[in-house]
């Protein structure tokens, strides 16, 4: 892992060298030094706020497939997880569902359970925000992914499909080779009813909103960042940037996004009419708060619970 970490750091560091380069360093500074130095703290702060409302639907989730953990011992175990919170699409979240087990107790496909249905909270949220920063013109597209992203989960999580796999599971040859595929095959099997029982309306409907209400402190950040080096652009446009921004890296399948998160924050907004300077500048702002401060934390947290580093 520390090898990962160091290449993803020198990638990064490249990335915004270049970029500095192409934008020029000395507007980039000094773009940097009319910021006034609250928002260093601000900015963070405000991630880590969006994150508190994501704790909550990390507790709403576990007490709804019936598994509550206490606040304290939950947030330890949420905030080691940040850790890999620039793994691809996030999924390295779902480590949390190993760490469930050896110290709760709790079956492994709660956890992962959990992860998965998160990250398809974040996509329905993500599309609710970016249409509302869009004005509405795009309700109607929207709409259709909705409904289509709906019936997918459906689909996928419906009892007869996931019997069907079962049995296909069944008929794989027990080689040796095959047997951890094998087990991994299950369990994704078993977390996918937890994830269909964390897709019903209800639940699908406070993780979603709580998912928004996230993106939203984030877009008011981004937003009065940009305010703050002289650009005007409004809280729509900043959560239609933010919004796009993490669903282009969520695709791009790049860790943290790197690259197509930046030139997706970068482009629009130029296209709203900030400074190329000051995209980059807020782009890196961005990014410090909502990736790296969360990480550290991770960080911090993970190394200071050896059971869970150890694993």
């Amino acid at each position: 892992m520390n090898n990962r970490w160091i290449l993803a750091l020198v990638a990064a560091l490249i990335l915004y060298l270049g970029l500095g380069l192409v934008f020029g360093i000395h507007d980039l500074g000094a773009t940097l030094a009319r910021l006034p130095w609250f928002w260093w703290l601000l900015a963070p702060a405000a991630a880590l706020v969006g994150h508190g409302f994501l704790f909550l639907r990390w507790q709403f989730y576990l007490a709804r497939l019936g598994y509550p953990l206490a606040w304290r011992a939950s947030a330890r175990i949420y905030a080691a997880g940040l850790a890999l919170i620039a793994a691809p699409g996030r999924s390295g979240e779902a480590l949390r569902g190993l760490w469930l087990k050896r110290r709760h107790g709790f079956p492994l496909q709660v956890g992962v359970g959990v992860t998965l249905t998160e990250r398809l909270a974040d996509l329905a949220s993500a599309l609710l925000v970016l249409s509302w920063g869009l004005g509405g013109k795009e309700w109607s597209a929207v709409l259709v992914g909705l409904l289509a992203f709906t019936a997918g989960g459906w689909l996928l999580t419906h009892p007869r499909l996931i019997l069907r796999l079962e049995r296909g599971i069944e008929w794989l040859p027990l080689h040796p080779r095959l047997q951890g595929l094998i087990r991994l095959s299950r369990e994704a099997l078993l977390a996918i009813d937890r994830v269909r029982q964390l897709m019903k309306p209800w639940p699908l409907l406070v993780g979603s909103l709580l998912a928004c209400l996230c993106w939203l402190v984030e877009a008011a950040m981004l937003q009065g960042l940009y305010s703050a080096m002289g650009s005007n652009i409004d809280l729509g446009q900043a959560a239609v940037i933010r919004t796009a921004t993490s669903l282009g890296g969520v695709l791009s399948l790049l860790p943290a996004g790197l690259g197509t998160s930046e030139a997706t924050a970068i482009g629009l907004a130029v296209i709203y009419g900030a400074g190329r300077p000051q995209a980059l500048a807020a782009t890196l702002m961005l990014r410090i708060a909502t990736l790296a401060v969360p990480c550290l934390l991770g960080m911090v947290t993970l190394l200071r619970q050896s059971d869970l580093n150890r694993l």
